[in-house]
């Protein structure tokens, strides 16, 4: 693409008509926001400018040399008007040629040959410009200052930044060094564009630098670079520390660190959150302090759990939730738990899932809660009430059917009274269970991994043999009690109570803890569809009783002897 395709001209535009078209895309293509086409445009805008600076110059000689001729022609014209028609002086007889020439003294027709002249003398500053590069930089502003063309060799060395792009940051940073530019005592005059170019091409340098650092996990190079490159002079004018500061902001954003290279740059910059000194924008630098924070969090997790001489509760957590074991070497841990170790675990899971989600995925376990099938599970009192209920709603239903003639309110209070001693017994027993199955956790673990579905058990709290069993022994005994519709009952109440999770209202911590007795049967924990398939079933087992005595659905025949 060539030039005048960038710059959108014919290619006979003048050279007033490049530069007010140079000004007006350079509105739309700032140094800063593209590097790149900014160089393009620079590059177009120079050709452009060279070429027809050339074209004026050859339309300049072309006018010059009609006028030349037309002298000629006229000096000429005016010898055959005086009669002096012959070219030279010996042809002619020696009183007209001699009247010739006093003619052309007296009206001073001096040779139209130019006289030679002396050859300019060459600009220093130009001289010391040829063939620069960087490794005579040096050489040739030590000749510059002994020719005294200082200030002609930096306007060039600064033009030369601009026509040689691939050598303008390493000039611009030894200008910068030695020759003080960017800075409030350059002596050099720059325009605007050209001073945010310089400084925009260095700061990205700068950056590019540090960011290798960064990558190579180098953090104290990045330091003693970064220290290095703040102390420079230029970096000190205000507006261009705050764009220096905006810069490393962005680079630690987008970049992985350590907590003590972040404490070292806030020492250099001078940051303090708590004094709300720091760089703009604010949200990415609140960002960096969550973040610092989250790293100082996980680095003290990693330093309790790697440490086997610390048995402190919050040790014997980040030990659980960070290091990779298997579920017998959880259980190594965790069955010397009390009930402060089993606190400090819940609190660490919930601080890493509300503070910190971002550490979750550095965990062994995204589930930070996996511990809780570990935890003692003790029988509640409503264990007991709930036995007590389904024993009453057994025997009550045989009762009604075996003596619906005879019922009286005292029968009644018997069987409501008598339903609590196998109540108690089975509590008794599920208590004893408990404290039994604890023994074979793992492998309570590992069955139920891979007996019950991941959907119904998400956090593998049921557990085949510690709940199962109990389970199996009330079917058994609703079967007992009330027959195949007994069973079923039991069994569609349980499955229901797994399926559908929706329940019918919710009951405070305070009156649960106040009446536990009514919590055991609260409707809070009743699902609505057990509800109903509870009324649904004691109407069909009652029906049964009635209508088909002789049917066992409601009973069982044992054998007589």
């Amino acid at each position: 693409m060539d030039c005048w395709t960038v710059l959108q001209l014919a290619d006979d535009a003048d050279e007033r008509t490049i530069k007010r078209t140079y000004a007006r895309l350079l509105k739309s293509c700032r140094p800063d926001d593209d590097p790149e086409g900014f160089q393009r445009l620079r590059e177009a805008y120079e050709e452009a400018l060279r070429y027809a600076r050339w074209r004026a110059d050859n339309e300049e000689e072309e006018r010059e040399t009609p006028v030349v001729e037309q002298r000629y022609a006229n000096l000429n014209d005016l010898a055959e008007l005086m009669d002096v028609r012959p070219l030279s002086a010996a042809a002619f007889e020696p009183p007209v040629a001699q009247r010739a020439t006093e003619l052309a003294e007296l009206m001073d027709l001096s040779p139209l040959s130019p006289a030679p002249s002396e050859a300019p003398r060459p600009n220093p500053a130009q001289v010391l410009l040829s063939d620069l590069n960087l490794h005579n930089l040096d050489e040739r502003w030590a000749q510059a200052q002994q020719q005294d063309c200082t200030d002609a060799f930096q306007s060039g060395l600064l033009r030369h930044c601009f026509e040689a792009p691939g050598e303008r940051s390493a000039i611009a940073h030894w200008a910068m060094q030695h020759l003080e530019w960017l800075t409030p005592w350059q002596r050099v005059t720059m325009t605007p564009w050209q001073h945010d170019a310089l400084t925009s091409e260095l700061l990205q340098d700068y950056r590019l630098s540090l960011q290798e650092l960064l990558e190579q996990k180098a953090e104290r190079e990045f330091i003693t670079q970064l220290t290095q490159y703040n102390s420079q002079p230029w970096l000190r004018v205000f507006d261009q520390q705050q764009q220096w500061q905006r810069i490393i902001l962005q680079l630690l954003h987008d970049t992985q660190w350590g907590v003590p290279l972040f404490d070292r740059v806030c020492q250099t910059f001078g940051w303090d959150d708590q004094k709300a000194v720091h760089p703009e924008p604010a949200w990415m630098w609140r960002e960096l302090v969550s973040r610092c924070e989250q790293e100082s969090f996980y680095a003290s997790l990693q330093d309790k759990a790697q440490d086997p001489r610390r048995t402190s509760p919050d040790a014997l957590a980040a030990r659980l939730l960070l290091t990779p074991m298997t579920t017998t070497e959880q259980m190594r841990i965790i069955e010397k738990f009390g009930e402060n170790d089993w606190s400090a675990c819940r609190h660490l899971a919930e601080t890493l899932t509300w503070r910190y989600p971002q550490l979750v995925e550095r965990l062994p376990q995204t589930d930070l809660f996996f511990w809780r099938k570990f935890v003692p599970r003790p029988i509640y009192t409503q264990v007991l009430i709930r036995l007590w209920a389904i024993f009453v709603l057994g025997v009550g239903l045989n009762l009604v059917h075996d003596k619906s003639d005879k019922l009286d309110f005292g029968a009644v209070l018997i069987f409501l009274i008598l339903a609590i001693m196998p109540a108690g017994v089975g509590f008794r027993i599920t208590q004893m269970w408990a404290g039994m199955s604890a023994s074979f956790m793992v492998q309570d673990l590992w069955l139920s991994q891979y007996l019950i579905p991941k959907r119904l058990n998400p956090n593998q709290y049921w557990l085949v043999l510690r709940h199962g069993i109990p389970q199996l022994a009330m079917l058994v005994a609703c079967g007992l009690m009330l027959g195949i519709l007994g069973a079923v009952t039991y069994a569609g109440m349980l499955l229901i109570n797994l399926l559908h999770t929706k329940r019918m209202g919710h009951m405070s911590h305070k009156f649960s803890h106040d009446y536990p007795w009514i919590n055991g049967l609260h409707w809070a924990f009743w699902s609505p569809l057990q509800g109903v398939f509870l009324v649904v079933m004691v109407a069909v087992i009652i029906a049964a009783q009635h209508y088909l005595p002789a049917v066992p659905w409601t009973h069982i025949d044992l054998p007589k002897r």
